[in-house]
């Protein structure tokens, strides 16, 4: 029997995300393999043994030293036979590159199809916060750069998992799981803090179920709204970062399709699938909850230019969303009419292929 262990952090974002398709595979593989989800903020990690370890986002938060990182892993890889590191932050330019030398695999959401780009620091972190900077001048306060690069690592090491669209989002049915969306989402993480898994799983699979119903479904886009949810804001961003989403925000400001400010959860989920269109900026990372809510809800999702990123699912092909240069010039002259319907089909075929094959994605990445 091969030993799984899985240690995790215990946030929603990873319960919800992360480890969906960890937590469904994990009761379709018998009895060749056995499965524990740990959580390293309760247990003792490095009293575990077993044939695999899979530790999900330990260290991008950034507050363990280099030495201390180094120290761990190395503690790790003597009681695992191998060791995955599943980095599931925001950012595609981010990825630390001091694990390398410790671990098997290093997982990630996604990453630049150019891995050359590795080799380069970027202003404020990422290439797209780089790009705000040098053509528009901005800065941060206190000037941020990534400080590691690629340069000695065995790139082959890196790997795509799957992005945050995997996971348990709501649909816009009147039920208590999609109304009341953030306290179930908060009490089933908390739940994940126990030493099974199984409650975690049946309503992770109910979301999953319902989620794909909803993408094999037509849709009467004659009954949609004439408008375009833009709910998002800009100031909890270092300036080179949200400098997009000020811009976006310029540009549509006097355009009454674009539906601006905040509204509650609920109101926001159900005015996904009322809009015709949905507007995505970027935030800490390129992929957002935001774009795939989009795809759930029929609406045709508009974005910056996702070309030079490689993930999975992919729903940014040219036959799946609206890219938008990342000056945004698309938008000064933008008509709704342009919204067609074949790209919303397209992207919610790639999307229900991917929800359809999760667990098997796992085993297989597992397998290798």
């Amino acid at each position: 029997m091969n030993r799984m262990v899985i240690a995790h952090g215990h946030t929603s974002l990873e319960v919800f995300h992360s480890l969906t398709p960890l937590i469904l595979a994990s009761e379709k593989t018998g009895d060749e393999w056995s499965w524990k989800f740990v959580d390293y903020r309760i247990f003792n990690i490095f009293k575990i043994q077993g044939d695999l370890l899979i530790l999900v986002r330990r260290y991008h938060d950034g507050k363990r030293s280099d030495e201390q990182v180094k120290k761990e892993l190395s503690l790790l890889k003597k009681n695992f036979t191998k060791v995955i590191y599943f980095d599931d932050s925001a950012a595609t330019s981010v990825i630390l590159f001091n694990t390398f030398e410790f671990v098997d695999e290093y997982w990630k959401r996604s990453i630049f199809k150019n891995l050359d780009l590795y080799k380069k620091n970027f202003y404020g972190g990422h290439l797209f916060s780089d790009y705000y900077h040098s053509k528009y001048n901005i800065h941060d306060g206190k000037d941020f750069f990534i400080n590691q690069t690629s340069d000695g690592a065995d790139l082959t090491k890196l790997k795509i998992a799957w992005n945050i669209g995997i996971g348990a989002f709501p649909i816009a049915k009147n039920n208590i799981l999609n109304k009341e969306y953030a306290k179930v989402r908060k009490l089933i993480t908390g739940l994940s803090a126990l030493p099974s898994i199984a409650l975690v799983r049946v309503a992770i699979r109910q979301y999953i179920n319902a989620m794909r119903n909803e993408l094999e479904k037509d849709i009467n886009f004659k009954l949609k709204k004439n408008s375009i949810s833009s709910r998002f804001e800009s100031s909890a961003y270092r300036n080179s970062i949200g400098h997009q989403r000020v811009l976006m925000q310029e540009k549509i400001k006097k355009k009454n399709i674009f539906l601006t400010g905040t509204v509650d959860r609920w109101r926001f989920t159900q005015e996904s699938f009322s809009s015709r269109g949905m507007l995505s900026p970027f935030g800490w990372g390129e992929i957002c909850y935001r774009d795939f809510e989009a795809v759930i809800g029929g609406a045709v999702l508009i974005k910056p230019d996702m070309s030079h990123v490689d993930t999975w699912p992919n729903i940014f092909t040219n036959k799946s969303y609206i890219p938008l240069s990342w000056d945004l010039n698309e938008l000064d002259t933008f008509d709704i009419n342009n919204l067609v319907i074949d790209k919303v089909y397209e992207a919610r075929n790639i999307y229900l292929n991917a929800l359809n094959s999760i667990d098997e994605c796992a085993i297989k990445m597992i397998k290798k």
